[in-house]
């Protein structure tokens, strides 16, 4: 009898969640706890996605989410039925402060590295030798004497 009367009361549950409207099943208190689950559908979004042409995993979820929710359980019940019955994998993997701050502290970091060198390079003069440094004559007369004999030899 026991039996029976927990099947029909599953059945009632699963009737009444698969019967309700799409606004009932995308309210903010099912939202909350269906934003805990991912979706296994390859979405890679939690169940409280709004994905065109329903999801039916999703649907079924938030289903089963509002049937718990109207029988009286508390967020924490479902989670861990959901947990219960699909394992660890069901639950959504939020990513820590750093997870967050982490990318954008390392784009604002590079950001400054590359104003710095762009600054530090920039305000660098080449260095130019000194007009005044004088022209060794014997220098520039061996090598004029050089380049003459070259053209004689190419003539």
């Amino acid at each position: 009898m026991r039996v029976s009367k927990t099947s029909l009361l599953f059945l009632i549950f699963a009737a009444v969640g698969f019967g309700q409207t799409a606004p009932q099943l995308d309210s903010p208190a099912v939202l909350h706890v269906a934003d805990k689950f991912k979706c296994s559908c390859g979405c890679n979004l939690t169940m409280s996605c709004k994905m065109e042409g329903n999801c039916p995993i999703c649907r079924k979820a938030k289903a089963e989410i509002f049937a718990m929710q109207a029988a009286g359980k508390s967020d924490d019940q479902i989670v861990d039925a959901f947990v219960q019955e699909n394992g660890n994998d069901v639950l959504a993997i939020r990513p820590g402060p750093m997870g967050v701050i982490g990318p954008w502290g390392a784009l604002a970091l590079g950001a400054i590295l590359v104003i710095f060198l762009i600054r530090r390079f920039s305000a660098r003069k080449p260095a130019l030798a000194p007009a005044e440094a004088a022209i060794d004559s014997e220098v520039l007369d061996r090598y004029h004497e050089r380049i003459e004999k070259d053209l004689a030899k190419l003539e």
